[in-house]
């Protein structure tokens, strides 16, 4: 059905279906009236001919023009912009860009004293909302049934959503004695979420391509795309099923307001939740620093992590030794995919008493059981459209692994005590050390949980594998811990440096985070010693005032004739073969063919 599509400055767009004959200008009377100082009071005409429909002046003072060229009469065609005044008409004649209609009448008389007083509260309520920072679904309740109230409709609902993934998230009022279940005509959604455009349909029953509509027996309704950014983040709707002529422009002028305060009371809180959120995930006290590395393990899985953050929605299973970095790891793959800009929120499974998983996970209302005087939101509902990061996955209890499995497939959660489900947008990342198919073996693991978990996997290289790192990572871990005490320390000296070298880290990072922070502390001069280090790892600290004998250069010169003999009797012993060799001196192939290489010159059969 050919129809315009109205473009008033700062305002909503509508649509409005083309009678025979279409009237324009500034006066009530017309067809369509456009309130703009630069419009005439009879400004143009739209006339429908054999050929398609021509538009014609009508002597106005400002002019019209198509495509802007300044007309008397002119035959318009599909896509053709009409320029009146500040306002841009655009015509339509394919059916499949059809949406809901705004069936235009007279502008009418002002709204009665008291109903503008009660429009006027409204939006006072509306806009002092925004401000708040209390629950955003009461808030929305309570304007929902305001707007029943005021503009007399019988349904309001606001739908969290966009054109991709639809509503995934509804609030609806209705009058005493209706349904409450709305259901929303594709062409309402196509307009407001696709095309972000305000509509209102009058008498829907004249038009046969409303399907939902004559379903569901609705008969009036207006709605408004709701989000002040680029991003569309829903719509506010209302509709009534009695009377076909319930709502007009001054209606639907007055929900595009509404529509304005609420998105900005939406993204207000929107704002907070997600900093409560960040707020929540830190205070766990995680990994701070960037992933350091340039061994080959490193450059393996920073190439993982480019690879699997483009798949934003595949949950991801991150394995290693306790210590390695897996949350490091799950918040670079969060911080590098289009989920970003929303909540990381974290939950180590093996922290929580099994009793009280699923209210973490899930949230509960107020009076759900004894204690819950206030609802909560589970971990999963402050992710919303982020990613829930659940350390220690494998100590996850089997009540519990069976609800998640639920949520995962469902996308949708149920708070304690709640009655309806909710849907929600979580990119699941999951750590473990323990060895998970040997757990599903034993009976301790869900498998079915493990393939929705594991769509991608990340192995983290333990410490050990990376004697490369090790100054790397020590080097950036001392310059954080130096300026959070205001030292001034340049880095460490030969000495430490094998010393760090020498250590295996069973701890792995977060062990040697421990150690730099002490050795930082302990340090007196610009450089970290060996005698800075714990006694584990450097040489035996001397006592307060006693001498230290020869300095640490000579002392580190006189290890290595000892080191060269030890290598070298090892290697006899493995009759070559650095591997065997490295295990006989209980320290890895690498560091094993780093002391071939310099102690020996590179003598040996690097193989297993």
């Amino acid at each position: 059905m050919p129809h315009l599509v109205v473009r008033k400055p700062g305002q909503m767009a509508y649509s409005v279906p083309l009678p025979d004959v279409l009237r324009i200008g500034r006066h009530e009377q017309n067809e369509l009236v456009l309130d703009d100082h630069q419009v005439s009071r009879q400004h143009a005409t739209l006339t429908r001919t054999e050929k398609g429909f021509e538009v014609r002046d009508l002597g106005s003072r400002h002019g019209t023009r198509v495509n802007g060229e300044s007309v008397t009469a002119h035959a318009l065609a599909d896509g053709d912009r009409i320029q009146i005044g500040n306002v841009l008409l655009e015509l339509y004649e394919e059916d499949e860009r059809t949406i809901v209609h705004h069936q235009v009448t007279a502008a009418g008389p002002p709204p009665r004293k008291a109903e503008a007083d009660r429009r006027l509260s409204l939006l006072f309520d509306v806009s002092r909302a925004i401000g708040a920072m209390g629950d955003t679904e009461v808030m929305l309740g309570e304007m929902l049934e305001a707007i029943v109230d005021v503009l007399g409709g019988e349904r309001a609902l606001v739908g969290l959503g966009d054109a991709t993934r639809g509503i995934v998230r509804r609030f609806c009022r209705a009058r005493r004695g209706s349904s409450p279940d709305v259901v929303l005509s594709r062409a309402v959604l196509e307009a407001t979420l696709g095309r972000r455009e305000a509509v209102i349909v009058r008498d829907a029953l004249r038009d046969a391509g409303l399907k939902t509509m004559h379903r569901e027996r609705i008969v009036s309704a207006m709605a408004v795309p709701l989000g002040l950014s680029a991003r569309p983040v829903g719509l506010l709707y209302v509709d009534d099923r009695q009377e076909a002529e319930r709502f007009g422009p001054d209606d639907l002028a007055y929900l595009t307001a509404l529509g304005h305060l609420v998105s900005a009371a939406l993204e207000s809180a929107e704002r907070y939740q997600r900093a409560e959120a960040i707020a929540e995930a830190l205070t766990g006290g995680g990994v701070a620093e960037e992933i350091i590395g340039r061994s080959a393990a490193m450059t393996r899985l920073r190439a993982q992590l480019t690879k699997y953050a483009a798949a934003g929605h595949a949950n991801a299973l991150v394995r290693g030794e306790s210590g390695s970095g897996k949350e490091l790891v799950a918040r670079a793959l969060h911080e590098a995919s289009a989920r970003a800009a929303r909540p990381f929120v974290t939950l180590n499974c093996a922290a929580i008493p099994e009793t009280m998983l699923e209210s973490e996970l899930f949230g509960y209302e107020k009076g759900a059981f004894t204690g819950a005087v206030a609802k909560k939101r589970g971990k999963f509902a402050l992710a919303d459209g982020g990613t829930l990061f659940l350390d220690e996955i494998g100590d996850l209890a089997l009540p519990a692994q069976a609800k998640l499995l639920r949520a995962l497939q469902e996308g949708e959660i149920q708070p304690l005590g709640a009655e309806r489900t909710q849907k929600v947008d979580v990119r699941v990342v999951s750590a473990t050390h323990k060895d998970l198919t040997k757990e599903i073996a034993e009976k301790r693991f869900r498998e079915d949980l493990y393939y929705r978990l594991a769509v991608v996997e990340i192995e983290v290289p333990p410490l050990r594998e990376r004697e490369s790192d090790v100054l790397l990572i020590a080097t950036a871990l001392m310059r954080k811990s130096a300026s959070a005490m205001g030292k001034r320390i340049e880095g460490f000296t030969e000495a430490a440096q094998s010393a760090l070298l020498r250590h295996d880290w069973p701890g792995n990072v977060r062990e040697l985070r421990n150690e730099v922070e002490r050795a930082v502390i302990n340090a007196d001069g610009p450089l970290v010693d060996a005698h800075d280090l714990s006694p584990r790892l450097g040489a035996a600290r001397p006592k307060p005032g006693q001498p230290r004998g020869k300095s640490l250069a000579e002392q580190f010169a006189e290890l290595e004739p000892t080191e060269k003999l030890l290598v070298e009797e090892a290697m006899s012993r493995a009759k070559g073969n650095v591997s065997e060799a490295a295990r006989l001196l209980g320290i890895t192939r690498i560091m094993m063919k780093r002391r071939v290489d310099r102690l020996m010159g590179g003598a040996g059969k690097d193989e297993d």
